[in-house]
Formats: C-alpha cells, sequence, structure tokens
C-alpha cells in the first residue's frame, strides 16, 4: 500500500471517529437550556459555530475540502463570540445587540467586536481558554485566502491531491472547536448536572482531538 493511501485511510477513519463526536456534540448541545438574555445570544452562536462544523466534515467527505478549509474561519469566529458573549460580554453591548433596529435593510443593531480583542477579554476572563483561541487564530490567515479566493485558494485547486496533514489537522482544530462550543455551551446554561456529560464527551472522544492536545480544563476549572 502506498503511502498516499495509508494518509487517505488515516484521514478517512478520523473523519469516521468525528462523526461520532458531532453525533455527542449535538445530543449535549440539545440540552443547553437558555436562561437569560445572554444565555440566549450565547446558545445561538453555539449552534450557529456546530452548523459550521458538520458541513465542513460533511464537506470534506464528499471530496469538497477547498470549500470545508473556507468555513474554518466562519467556525473558529462563531465559536469565539460565543465565548465571549456567554462570559465577557458587557450587559450595555447585551442590551443594544437585543434592540431592534428601525433602519432600512440589514444594520447589525451592535457594532461587532474585532476577535483580537474578544480574544484578549477571554485570556483575562478565562485564561487557558483564551490561550487556546489565541494559538487557534494564529492557522487563521492562510484561512483568509481561501475566504477571498487568494493563493491558497488557486494552489488547492490546482492539487490533484492537497496534502492529507492539512485536512486532517483542519479536522482536528474543527473537533476542539466543537469541544470548546459544548464548554460554551454548558457555561451558559449554568446547568451543573450538566458539568458530567461534557467531561464524559471529552474523555470518550479524546482520540479525535489534536495529538498535541488530548487533555484540556474545560467549563469549571475555571471558576
Amino acid at each position: 500500500m502506498d503511502k498516499q493511501s495509508v494518509d487517505d485511510d488515516q484521514l478517512a477513519a478520523l473523519l469516521e471517529a468525528s462523526e461520532a463526536f458531532d453525533e455527542d456534540v449535538g445530543k449535549l448541545l440539545a440540552k443547553c437550556e437558555a436562561k437569560d438574555k445572554r444565555s440566549l445570544i450565547a446558545s445561538a452562536l453555539c449552534t450557529t459555530a456546530f452548523e459550521h462544523g458538520l458541513s465542513q466534515r460533511i464537506l470534506m467527505e464528499i471530496g469538497l475540502t477547498g470549500t470545508a478549509l473556507s468555513l474554518c474561519r466562519l467556525h473558529f469566529e462563531a465559536v469565539v463570540r460565543a465565548t465571549w458573549t456567554a462570559e465577557c460580554a458587557y450587559d450595555k453591548w447585551l442590551d443594544k445587540f437585543t434592540t431592534p433596529v428601525e433602519e432600512r435593510g440589514h444594520v447589525e443593531p451592535a457594532n461587532q467586536v474585532s476577535i483580537g480583542s474578544m480574544i484578549k477579554h477571554i485570556t483575562e476572563k478565562v485564561k487557558h481558554v483564551g490561550v487556546e483561541y489565541a494559538m487557534l487564530n494564529t492557522t487563521i490567515p492562510a484561512m483568509h485566502s481561501f475566504v477571498h479566493s487568494g493563493a491558497q485558494a488557486v494552489v488547492h485547486a490546482l492539487t490533484p491531491s492537497y496534502p492529507t496533514y492539512t485536512l486532517m489537522g483542519a479536522i482536528w482544530n474543527r473537533n476542539l472547536l466543537h469541544l470548546y462550543t459544548a464548554n460554551t455551551a454548558v457555561v451558559a446554561a449554568d446547568n451543573a448536572l450538566l458539568s458530567p456529560r461534557l467531561r464524559l464527551l471529552h474523555e470518550k472522544h479524546a482520540g479525535c482531538m489534536p495529538p498535541t492536545r488530548k487533555v484540556m480544563p474545560l467549563e469549571n476549572d475555571h471558576a
């Protein structure tokens, strides 16, 4: 068996494990009920992030890897915004965000906070989560090229067999973001009964996390 076949088998195995992970994440998210304005917005962003993550995996499975890689940025930003909303957003911003806008057309009710500012704020409040997001953020600039049809998108389209390790890296990071999505949803729901389920989720699916970060502190570790 040649190296490419071995690589393809490893990617297929990771995608299969990720599908099982997705099923359990979805079940946990369904149990996270919003209690107030903050948790409602955070939960909605967790749902958005989960949808982006599902789309990445499905697209990867059918070979549409360029679009899957383009979604990395959307997925990452949704997870960061969910965490920032649950943990850090000021009440004044939440009030403004939930106030109906009278202007015609689509107008954001509140100014969008930059990813860099949110990560900094998260790091001040929940250091280990902010540090993790800062590390993942270093991979995002390469994804901008896919989003904006730049050089990376062109190279990808012209490469018969895109590097499998790059695709696996994207899925590993996607899975890590899914874990933090579940973590954020549990924090937002403020339901102590869900904490054991979160830890079980982490332990059960540690094998599809990035190889260098199998074990990470979660939710109440920062309380």
